[in-house]
């Protein structure tokens, strides 16, 4: 829990660093501007959560390489995506939510506690469109 907290840049050492550098901005580029785009909307807001159907230990460690390591992330793996926006908003009361994802599991979950969805595309042709004006609308129709 201390590694996670502190980041990769207390573990790697230079080389690492300039490695993970080249290959985020290689990854960025390839996905045009994803990352850049989606860090632009998780600074703009106050609580960011990451709920990944994934095994807990590999999803922090992509949280890591993709520099979300500043997120709550949560693993579904057992319990299912619904309930862990259960559990969210149990924690986090007074907040809008709004869900981003690509699979159904968290679009049906959404729906069920009445938040906003929006779906991303892992097609070829993957630009999300994702910025703070398109989250806006979607949780202006919401709440």
């Amino acid at each position: 829990a201390q590694k996670y907290q502190k980041g990769l840049r207390s573990v790697f050492g230079e080389k690492m660093i300039r490695s993970w550098d080249n290959l985020y901005a290689v990854t960025d580029e390839y996905t045009d501007k994803w990352f850049t785009s989606a860090r632009a909307c998780v600074a703009q807001q106050n609580i960011n959560v990451i709920v990944t159907s994934g095994s807990l230990i590999p999803s922090l460690v992509k949280c890591l390489l993709f520099r979300l390591d500043d997120l709550f992330v949560y693993s579904s793996w057992e319990v299912g995506k619904y309930q862990c926006f259960s559990l969210i908003k149990e924690r986090f009361p007074n907040v809008q939510f709004c869900a981003i994802g690509d699979g159904w599991e968290e679009c049906e979950a959404s729906e069920n506690m009445q938040w906003p969805f929006v779906q991303m595309d892992p097609g070829p042709q993957r630009f999300p469109g994702l910025n703070l004006e398109t989250l806006g609308h979607y949780i202006s129709v919401v709440y």
